[in-house]
């Protein structure tokens, strides 16, 4: 597989530590979701995983990272490796990406088994009872669940749980567009 070298920005070094929660927020522009996405597919390329790429509500592929993945799979010259479909994407090694709204899939969610990786994206809009289903329902040894948002009100599910109160489990990183 020949692929370009891809530089990611300096706060991405946590994605590749193990541990539970991994939560990056800030304003937009800070390279969230792509550097989350490199850094799924460099894994992702490295051995199998399981990815479950989730917002609280998704209405059509478009409501989700699918694009971003893919057009990260373009720059980054992984193609011989990743097939992009309509609904997901998968790796020559059994990686695969899969895709899923939080609000209206909950048994589908329950339901949802061998998961490596979850990443959340626009996690400023998931509910206190969507966490409360996902958290639990991610149970693999050494799983993941991955947070990107950009913060609204100190008050938001979101925020709240992960950078007033963290679990002590969780990496969180500020990210805003200098960085």
């Amino acid at each position: 597989m020949t692929t370009k070298r891809i530089q990611l920005p300096p706060w991405s070094r946590m994605l590749f530590r193990p541990a539970r929660y991994k939560v990056a927020y800030g304003g937009r522009g800070g390279s969230k979701s792509w550097t989350f996405a490199a850094a799924l597919l460099i894994i992702g390329a490295q051995r199998p995983i399981r990815v479950l790429c989730a917002r609280e509500t998704m209405q059509s592929m478009r409501d989700s990272v699918h694009r971003t993945l893919s057009d990260a799979i373009d720059r980054m010259g992984m193609g011989a490796h990743y097939t992009v479909q309509q609904a997901t994407i998968t790796g020559k090694n059994g990686t695969e990406f899969i895709f899923a709204g939080l609000l209206h899939n909950v048994a589908n969610i329950k339901s949802a088994e061998g998961i490596d990786v979850v990443w959340v994206e626009e996690a400023q809009t998931v509910s206190d009872d969507s966490w409360n289903t996902l958290i639990p329902t991610i149970r693999k040894d050494g799983s993941e669940i991955w947070v990107g948002f950009n913060p609204r009100l100190a008050t938001d599910p979101t925020y709240k749980r992960f950078v007033v109160d963290p679990p002590a489990s969780a990496i969180v990183r500020k990210v805003n567009p200098e960085d």
